[in-house]
């Protein structure tokens, strides 16, 4: 049963999301994101059936497995477009330092404003961190640990749908610039989002978001410590 429950499960989601991609390129809209929908679609098909998430995760953990190799092989277009990223390191960095204490910064204060618990702010406010190092990160400043997988989740995909069409309402076409708000926001998802638009792009996200995870996850705490 096991077996079965896995192959259907795997299978299954592969079919829902193939789906999903067609549905996008047939008609190409923010809101059809394929890992909005096919996510839209799984979390309703669970919910109609009564199938319990924890047993649905674990037919499906041989996948999830494969987002560890999948993060890896994002080093190839960091490799093949080196020189570019070391050309506009200083820009890069500058602006991966603004824009993750911009957000941050945001994010808290406007928490505190609609009197939120604080564990439960202080998730939200590293949302833009990528999953396994804001859980770690949130582990030792005291956020609420279950709401992180959550938010991080819902950060990366809505980011991955609103970034594209907002730039091009601010009339910005730079590589640079997609790349960096890609990596800076919506972490993983939004850097297979970035891919899409090109190499320099994703690039340009997969370093942000290694930087900025590897950044916060050493200054964070420490101001944490420093000003609690």
């Amino acid at each position: 049963m096991s077996m079965t429950g896995e192959i259907v499960a795997i299978s299954g989601s592969a079919v829902i999301f193939l789906l999903a991609n067609l549905l996008y390129k047939r008609w190409t809209n923010p809101l059809l994101l394929p890992i909005f929908t096919s996510t839209l679609v799984i979390i309703g098909i669970l919910l109609v059936v009564g199938l319990p998430y924890a047993q649905y995760a674990q037919w499906t953990k041989s996948v999830t497995y494969l987002l560890g190799p999948a993060t890896v092989a994002l080093a190839y277009p960091l490799y093949h477009q080196r020189r570019y990223l070391k050309a506009y390191a200083l820009p890069i960095v500058l602006g991966l330092v603004i824009g993750s204490s911009a957000q941050m910064t945001v994010s808290y204060y406007m928490g505190r404003f609609l009197r939120l618990p604080e564990d439960w702010n202080l998730a939200v406010m590293i949302k833009t961190i990528t999953t396994p190092v804001a859980l770690g990160v949130g582990d030792i400043i005291g956020a609420k640990i279950e709401v992180i997988p959550s938010v991080v989740i819902m950060t990366g995909m809505f980011g991955a749908m609103a970034i594209i069409p907002l730039l091009k309402i601010l009339r910005i076409e730079d590589a640079i610039v997609t790349g960096l708000t890609f990596g800076v926001i919506s972490h993983g998802v939004g850097t297979a989002r970035a891919l899409k638009e090109g190499e320099v792009e994703g690039a340009v996200s997969a370093a942000a978001m290694a930087l900025a995870s590897m950044v916060l996850s050493i200054f964070l705490p420490l101001l944490f410590f420093l000003f609690s």
